[in-house]
């Protein structure tokens, strides 16, 4: 265990560095750190703050995963959302939760991560939404997903360790001042609840 210290501040950001964040896609600098004790020893560490965003970010992804690994059960899919398309992810999370609808099933949970690639559409979304399980091997079409006239990529996640992988090594980029680079559902995270309360009750039979 680790006990917090104080934090302090490694670099404060300009106006122009502010102006820039709010405009263009760039690699999160780190702001401030944190100091914090090692319970058991008494040694102190340092963690930069996008250490522990990164960190944060990649146990989302990892529970998300975790939570949806059955498939038997459960069916992921993944999207590429360019960022000039929106800003606003909710708008696309409720139309697939319409059309998931539409076909009788069921957007159980969804996690988000912001990136930046120098190929296909620069800065965009990676949106990965559970559904029940789909038998069809087909990409449903009623999944096929538009907006504001523009398409937007959808599949199965076919490779889940591969893919989680993939999004956990990704870096760390602002998408506006004091904008979000990751987001979740609360679907999984009540699931993910009920799932660690059973092992725990298990743990007393």
């Amino acid at each position: 265990m680790a006990k917090f210290i104080y934090k302090k501040r490694i670099s404060r950001r300009s106006r122009k560095d502010t102006n820039l964040v709010n405009s263009v896609a760039v690699e999160r600098k780190a702001i401030f750190s944190s100091v914090f004790q090692n319970e058991n020893n008494g040694n102190y560490f340092e963690l930069e703050d996008i250490q522990i965003i990164r960190y944060k970010r990649n146990r989302t992804i990892n529970l998300f995963f975790e939570t949806y690994s059955d498939k038997n059960k459960y069916q992921l899919f993944e999207f590429g959302v360019p960022f000039h398309i929106s800003d606003n992810l909710s708008v696309i999370i409720k139309k697939l939760k319409r059309k998931c609808n539409s076909i009788d099933n069921q957007l159980l949970g969804y996690v988000w991560i912001f990136d930046v690639g120098e190929e296909n559409f620069g800065p965009h979304y990676h949106l990965i939404i559970a559904t029940k399980k789909i038998n069809a091997k087909k990409y449903p079409n009623a999944l096929k997903l538009d907006f504001k006239g523009s398409k937007i990529h959808g599949n199965f996640v076919k490779k889940d360790e591969a893919f989680k992988n993939y999004l956990t090594g990704k870096c760390l980029y602002d998408r506006g001042y004091r904008k979000r680079l990751y987001g979740r559902s609360i679907n999984f995270k009540t699931i993910r609840k009920i799932i660690n309360e059973s092992k725990d009750y298990l743990k007393t039979i």
